[in-house]
């Protein structure tokens, strides 16, 4: 349960920030999104940083236990899943981005990572 507490420190300070961010500037974020796109170079690199950051995340902590650990590895697992659709199908990666943002999902999932970088930070440093 350590490594859950310390991957939760790091992972829930992080998600809050960037689910705050999406509320408190959306139109720059999706600019942001809108830029890697036409940046290919880049979006493979991130792709490779984000396969080695989730396997090396995964090899410390791949346990579905209990919820705190559930959610901690689920994170290690999307962040590797990310990384190797970025690699792997980065057009894929473009339309579901693309649909994200005609679909207005965007605040939702800035709700969503507010709710998992409260609970994350909450089990971190108060628990």
């Amino acid at each position: 349960m350590e490594t859950t507490i310390f991957l939760a420190q790091i992972w829930g300070p992080v998600i809050f920030a960037v689910g705050l961010g999406i509320f408190v500037s959306r139109d720059y974020y999706i600019k942001i999104y809108r830029d890697l796109e036409k940046e290919k170079f880049a979006a493979l690199v991130f792709g490779m940083m984000a396969i080695a950051a989730g396997a090396a995340h995964i090899g410390v902590h791949n346990t579905w236990g209990t919820l705190p650990e559930i959610v901690i590895s689920f994170l290690g697992w999307g962040l590797f899943a990310k990384g190797a659709v970025l690699a792997i199908a980065p057009k894929f990666a473009d339309k579901a981005g693309d649909w994200t943002v005609r679909s207005k999902m965007v605040p939702a999932a800035g709700g969503f990572a507010l709710l998992v970088g409260v609970y994350l930070s909450w089990l971190g440093y108060l628990v």
